[in-house]
């Protein structure tokens, strides 16, 4: 059933609603390298870790254009915090059509268990045993995991092909190493998940491939989104930290600041200070019409029945990219306004300079390479097009 637009607005409202608990806890996440309880709990309560949870099992099912409109206004008040809120989503819409019985294992006593996940395993040893496998190996970056219950995380499955596949493990058979120690996006605590021989039975298996397409043959309709798109919703929390910034930057302006060395007495009568914000609100604003416009088609597709065809699939992906340079951009152009100033450690615009700048780097936010998928898939090389989107 499709989310209605009182559902939305409420959901977004909800955003607004707890976006003080998210600032004022955004420093200690930071010092921590993980979000706190008390945010978390917010998020929660919330019910921001039900996004991608199907209404059978009590959750939101929320379409994609709902979770970037959710995602960037919670990302104005602390991006960390949106970007587990966005993973949780991704995994969550995959992991809802592992089937009915894999759904209630996961939310059949509480609808608000978040996951994680990570698609790539490093040192990973599979062998096959009754019922299912058992698996031992590493998987690094793994946003949100101490909030979440379980994580999808990528495994060869142990066939005859050993082909690629997703596995859903609970987070208490595993063991987090504490790894996160970066310049930007700190309180996610990606830190690495540890498996030594973690038996994963067969139900809770499918193959990479199948969730890729959009859930796989005879999925339900709001399982029909491929899932890399499902990274789109990273691009809108550096939608909702380039929205902060340029609040930030419209206080400083209206707060009557001199230009420095100028004949100006006001950075507003600037002409080159207004054609900045003119810019980087132009940016901010396209950035936002290509991800919605990319997460409506895509969605009316997998209402109506549809898998996208491969231009779609990759012209949503050539969107975020193309969002995600729109908003570095008008990054750069709000801190020159700003100026120097905006570079002290007590100002949030220069975290939010550093989280925009580490999560622009996402490799579901790599233009280059979305660039070639959307080209191929454009001059009907369908192959090669597909293997990568």
């Amino acid at each position: 059933m499709e989310i209605t637009h009182r559902e939305r607005a409420a959901l977004v409202e909800a955003a607004r609603a707890i976006a003080p608990v998210l600032r004022d806890n955004a420093d200690q996440a930071e010092r921590e390298s993980r979000l706190t309880d008390e945010a978390a709990d917010a998020l929660r309560e919330a019910g921001f870790f039900r996004l991608g949870v199907p209404r059978s099992s009590g959750g939101a099912e929320a379409d994609l254009l709902t979770c970037l409109e959710v995602t960037s206004e919670v990302a104005r008040a602390c991006a960390s915090s949106a970007w587990v809120v966005a993973l949780s989503y991704g995994a969550q819409r995959m992991a809802g059509s592992f089937g009915e019985q894999v759904r209630a294992d996961l939310w059949g006593k509480d609808p608000d268990v978040a996951l994680c996940g990570a698609f790539t395993g490093f040192g990973l040893v599979v062998t096959r045993t009754d019922g299912g496998q058992l698996v031992s190996g590493r998987w690094s970056a793994v946003s949100g995991c101490y909030q979440a219950g379980w994580a999808a995380l990528g495994m060869p499955i142990v066939n005859d092909d050993n082909e690629r596949g997703l596995g859903l493990v609970p987070l208490d058979a595993l063991s987090i190493e504490d790894t996160w120690d970066m310049a930007g996006m700190r309180g996610t605590g990606s830190n690495t998940l540890v498996a030594d021989e973690v038996f994963v039975a067969d139900r809770y298996i499918r193959r990479f491939v199948d969730l890729m397409e959009g859930g796989g043959e005879g999925a339900e309709p709001f399982y029909r989104v491929p899932g890399r798109s499902l990274a789109m919703p990273l691009a809108a929390v550096l939608h909702g930290i380039a929205r902060s910034a340029f609040e930030q930057t419209m206080d400083v302006v209206d707060s009557g600041k001199p230009l420095a060395m100028s004949t100006y007495s006001r950075l507003a009568d600037s002409p080159g200070v207004q054609a900045s914000l003119a810019e980087a609100a132009n940016l901010i604003d396209s950035a936002w019409l290509h991800m919605a416009r990319s997460a409506e088609a895509l969605s009316e597709a997998a209402e109506a029945g549809r898998r996208p065809d491969i231009t779609l699939r990759a012209r949503g992906r050539m969107d975020a990219g193309h969002a995600s340079r729109c908003l570095r951009e008008a990054l750069q152009l709000l801190l020159t306004v700003s100026g120097a100033s905006s570079f002290s450690r007590a100002k949030v615009i220069e975290r939010n300079w550093r989280d925009l700048e580490t999560a622009a780097r996402h490799p579901s936010l790599n233009e280059g390479l979305i660039r070639e998928m959307y080209g191929r898939a454009l001059a009907g090389v369908q192959e090669q097009a597909s293997a990568m989107i």
